[in-house]
């Protein structure tokens, strides 16, 4: 029992406390109502809020800042597609592969990109490409890394390259990449007729390399091009004179070494010196120009 029951001690006092009892069940009763509606409306809004959020990311994402003009790749030009890093290769000749790739119809940041790297790595020259999606408007940013060219071949030192060589040795022959890729820091080899990929292959190219590092290495100078326009007579051609290897043999890097021993006789040659003589196994010399003799006299 109640302490209130406890006291009942007259029909009025059970009355007034059934009456206060009544009260407070009603009181309750109202209370739990009101919890009810409350509830209620809180589902309400919050369902008003999913679906005003649901309608706000759809107009957000159909916004036409989000996605590429069909035409961008068919079109393709700095404002929508921009090409940085690239030195050898020529922007036209990227515009061009990428004009191959169907425009994405989903919004710049879902747009794959594996597609527009896929593409140019068709490039040889490329060792590396990123690509980073901007939007408002939406637009492609291009960074590409290039293979270095160390060596390029041609048939005359004036004549265009008809191939070069990367550091990473790789094999270009494309004709539109040539121009950029004949600098004064990559070495020249002087080739009649070269037949790339049979008689000049990378092997034999980093096997010429070795010899004219070995020269620069025993000279001090740096080599400006290699002559193998007769494969069985070979020029290298240093900063102060040329030097004749002849047939490059096994005994190439022996020869070589003697470069050091006869270099500082040329400044005692009384005349002009048309080139240092290796050709020989256990013999060298200095020939001397005659031509240019005559002349003096």
């Amino acid at each position: 029992m109640t302490p209130e029951e406890n006291n009942i001690q007259t029909p009025e006092d059970a009355a007034k406390i059934a009456k206060r009892s009544v009260k407070r069940k009603q009181k309750e009763r109202k209370l739990r109502k009101q919890r009810k509606k409350l509830k209620r409306l809180k589902a309400f809004l919050r369902f008003l809020l999913f679906i005003l959020l649901l309608l706000v990311m759809y107009v957000f994402f159909n916004l036409s800042g989000w996605y590429l003009p069909k035409d961008t790749f068919s079109k393709c030009d700095s404002n929508r597609i921009e090409i940085l890093n690239n030195n050898i290769v020529p922007s036209p000749i990227v515009y061009k592969k990428l004009s191959e790739i169907k425009t994405s119809s989903l919004p710049i940041f879902l747009m794959p990109v594996s597609g527009i790297k896929h593409k140019l790595f068709e490039i040889p020259v490329f060792k590396n490409v990123y690509v980073r999606r901007y939007g408002f408007p939406a637009r492609i940013q291009i960074i590409v890394r290039e293979r270095i060219p160390v060596v390029v071949i041609k048939t005359d030192l004036k004549a265009k390259p008809v191939a070069f060589m990367t550091s990473d040795g790789i094999m270009v022959t494309d004709k539109n990449y040539m121009k950029i890729a004949d600098n004064n820091s990559v070495l020249k080899i002087l080739a009649s007729n070269p037949k790339i990929g049979t008689d000049w292959t990378v092997k034999r190219v980093q096997h010429i390399e070795k010899i004219v590092k070995a020269t620069e290495a025993y000279s001090s100078e740096k080599v400006q091009y290699i002559d193998m326009r007769n494969p069985n007579d070979v020029y290298v051609k240093i900063d102060t004179t040329a030097i004749r290897l002849g047939l490059l043999d096994s005994t190439v890097f022996d020869r070589i070494k003697r470069i050091y021993t006869i270099l500082p006789q040329i400044n005692e040659v009384d005349g002009h010196v048309k080139y240092v003589d290796l050709s020989w196994d256990k013999v060298n010399y200095i020939k001397l120009d005659q031509n240019k003799k005559e002349q003096n006299e």
